[in-house]
């Protein structure tokens, strides 16, 4: 990994930052990043009072899970020239290590844009012409996409999704169809969607009930296949994609289905919508891998849900 990215700012995993999985979940390492770029932003002077990030893209590498009280730091600069797909926008790379150990947990690509907290017009600056070489970092090769891909992703009218994916899920990750509603926790000053708020967390939103007091309220469910083994999916890439800024009250459809299904591994989609309208908000990718929880391993997908995960896979809908 690129070793000369700055330090932007340290951290501890705190307990109630892990997930079903017995590790930090995702939207921490994400809420990592965008704090580090918002500040990273600040002190280039960039990103001055009176405007507000908006994050357009974001993809994810994870690559050693990080378990409660493990120290982080977060490292990362701003790509030279367009964002890597060739659209507008600011992009960044970003690296959460392990400082104990130097191993990097996880790396991110993330574009944004600037936008002007009153009326949310995007500034016509090209902020990439305003930073020196000296300011600018470059992907490194093991920083760039596995399996996922940054080409921009397919939009799919919700009232067709609606008509091909079934309401119900199937076990362990994200597909079939979910709501959630906007809150007010959900949202900055303006009423739109905070920069570290993805719209899944909308949808699969932290909730714990009295008898669950003891078990994490985050993460994919815990589930054993017919060996006894516990077993669940972890996510190893994710890519978001922003198309409209939620607001304050949006009712918000998640569709979710596979478009890809290997041996120990699925490729899930997810397309969000406010749901009145139909208007496209986000869609959201992952790779999960099956895993043996205990030996902290992959495994095949047990043969009790691969049937399901083959009958609800729609590889024309990538």
């Amino acid at each position: 990994m690129q070793s000369d990215l700055p330090l932007l700012q340290a951290s501890v995993v705190n307990a109630d930052e892990i997930d079903s999985l017995g590790h930090m979940n995702v939207r921490f390492y994400v809420a990592r990043t965008v704090s580090a770029k918002q500040q990273l932003l600040g002190e280039l002077g960039l990103l001055t009072p009176g405007h507000r990030l908006r994050r357009l893209d974001t993809y994810t590498r994870f690559r050693r899970e990080q378990f409660a009280g493990a120290k982080l730091g977060t490292y990362g600069g701003l790509l030279l020239g367009e964002r890597i797909d060739g659209q507008p926008g600011i992009s960044g790379y970003f690296e959460v290590r392990n400082t104990a150990t130097g191993e990097v947990a996880a790396s991110f690509i993330v574009t944004s844009e600037i936008r002007d907290e009153e009326d949310q017009r995007v500034p016509g600056t090209r902020f990439a012409d305003q930073l020196s070489p000296l300011q600018g970092v470059t992907v490194p090769k093991q920083g760039m996409p596995r399996s996922l891909d940054l080409t921009p992703p397919r939009p799919v009218a919700m009232a067709h999704l609606l008509e091909r994916v079934p309401e119900t899920t199937v076990a362990g990750m994200m597909s079939g169809i979910r709501r959630g509603t906007v809150q007010t926790q959900d949202c900055d000053s303006s009423g739109l969607l905070r920069d570290e708020v993805d719209l899944m967390h909308v949808v699969f939103r932290l909730s714990a009930t009295a008898d669950e007091a003891d078990t994490p309220a985050m993460g994919p469910p815990v589930m054993q296949d017919e060996l006894g083994r516990r077993y669940s999916w972890a996510m190893m890439e994710t890519r978001s994609v922003s198309f409209n800024q939620a607001h304050l009250g949006d009712d918000v459809i998640s569709i979710g289905a596979d478009i890809a299904v290997g041996e120990n591994w699925r490729h899930s989609r997810r397309w969000m919508y406010v749901e009145r309208t139909g208007l496209l908000l986000g869609i959201s990718d992952s790779l999960g891998l099956c895993i043996d929880l205990d030996a902290r391993r992959s495994i095949p997908v047990p043969q009790d849900i691969r049937a399901s995960l083959a009958a609800t896979c729609f590889p024309d809908l990538a």
